[in-house]
Parts: structure tokens; C-alpha cells; sequence
């Protein structure tokens, strides 16, 4: 979910040195509203400054990191994917539970190998540590669309695509609104684009 893809809702951002530094305005004023969903200036803020103060604990060489405007749109693409994951799923009679959740992140930290490695992992996907239970949530909420499409008769290679195609169709029925000052939602590509950012251009299926 690297880039899954800004100015910041409530915040003014001093880069400098690599470091940045968020000043909250309103924390009350939503980011983003998915349906009925209410994300909030301060949880993108709050990620955004555990996602900068985890880089200094390990090294960053060859990663390509986002900052300021970027870096707020990414971190709230995770909080509506995730939203738009877990209502897609529910309108499927899909759920994962806490102990599926606890049990694949214990698996991904085997896999990595260690504690820091694991560190690592996330920051170079942008993912604070906090924020690490909420994206394997929706990796396992993907998993589990990914199962439900192929027992619908489509092929493990246009799974993906075909689970894009209801998380796109949820997020029209829901509505996702994203305020101007992080950026504009792109329903084509589910994600925020920062402001001053070209949308990206879907690439062509054969």
C-alpha cells in the first residue's frame, strides 16, 4: 500500500532539513468524510508527525519519502482506504477479527526478521507504527474480497482489478470528499492527489 496514494487541513508545515514541522489550526475540522465517516485534521496530523519522528530511528538511504503536502495525502489515503475497505467488505458479510489481525501482524514481523527490520518495513511505506494494525486490517479485508470475487467466477489474475472495481463502485455509493486544502479525491485511482499534484493516468488494461 506503498504511496497509496496536500495542503493540510488546519496545519502550516516549515520544512527544513528533511524535518516538518505541523502547527494544528482546527482539529476539529474534517480531513476527508467517507459516507457518514468523519476523518479529522488531527488524525492525518498525528500520523503525519509519527510517520516523520519514526524516520529518524532507522536508516532512510534509498528511500523515496514523501514531505509536506504529499505526505499529509498519503497518510490520508490509508484512513480512507481503509474506511472504503471495511465498508465494501461489510456490505459483503465480510469481517476479519482482532485475533486474525494480531496473528498477521505477528506473521509479517516473523517475516521480516526482527523488531527494526519491521521498523523499517513501515517507514519505508510511510506507515506509522500506530497506524500499523489499521492497514493489516485492509490488507486482510482485501485478502478476503480478493477470495470472495474468485468464487464469483473471476480468475486469480483479475482479482485485484475486480476488487478495485467495488471499492471504486463503494466509494461513489458512499460519496468520499476530501477538503480542497489537502487536495482533490481521485475516484479513478483511490487516492488523494495534493494540491498542485497531476492526478495520475490510468494505465490502459489489455
Amino acid at each position: 500500500m506503498k504511496k497509496i496514494i496536500a495542503g493540510v487541513v488546519g496545519a502550516l508545515v516549515v520544512v527544513g532539513a528533511g524535518v516538518g514541522l505541523w502547527l494544528l489550526l482546527d482539529s476539529a475540522s474534517p480531513a476527508a468524510t467517507v459516507g457518514k465517516t468523519k476523518i479529522t485534521a488531527s488524525q492525518v496530523t498525528g500520523s503525519v508527525n509519527a510517520v516523520l519522528a519514526e524516520r529518524k530511528t532507522v536508516s532512510t538511504s534509498g528511500m523515496q519519502l514523501g514531505t509536506g503536502a504529499d505526505l499529509a495525502a498519503q497518510e490520508l489515503d490509508l484512513y480512507i482506504i481503509s474506511a472504503l475497505y471495511a465498508d465494501t467488505a461489510a456490505g459483503n458479510n465480510i469481517s476479519v477479527t482482532q485475533a486474525q489481525v494480531d496473528a498477521e501482524a505477528a506473521s509479517i514481523l516473523k517475516q521480516a526478521g526482527s523488531a527494526s527490520a519491521l521498523k523499517s518495513f513501515e517507514v519505508s511505506r510511510e506507515i506509522a507504527t500506530k497506524d500499523f494494525p489499521l492497514f493489516v486490517k485492509t490488507y486482510l479485508l482485501n485478502q478476503e474480497l480478493n477470495t470472495l470475487v474468485i468464487k464469483k467466477g473471476t480468475t486469480a489474475a483479475n482479482a485485484p482489478s475486480a476488487v478495485g472495481l467495488l471499492v471504486t463502485a463503494q466509494g461513489t455509493k458512499e460519496g468520499v470528499k476530501v477538503s480542497k486544502k489537502y487536495g482533490t479525491w481521485d475516484s479513478t485511482n483511490l487516492a488523494v492527489v495534493a494540491p498542485g499534484a497531476a492526478t495520475p493516468t490510468p494505465t490502459p488494461s489489455n
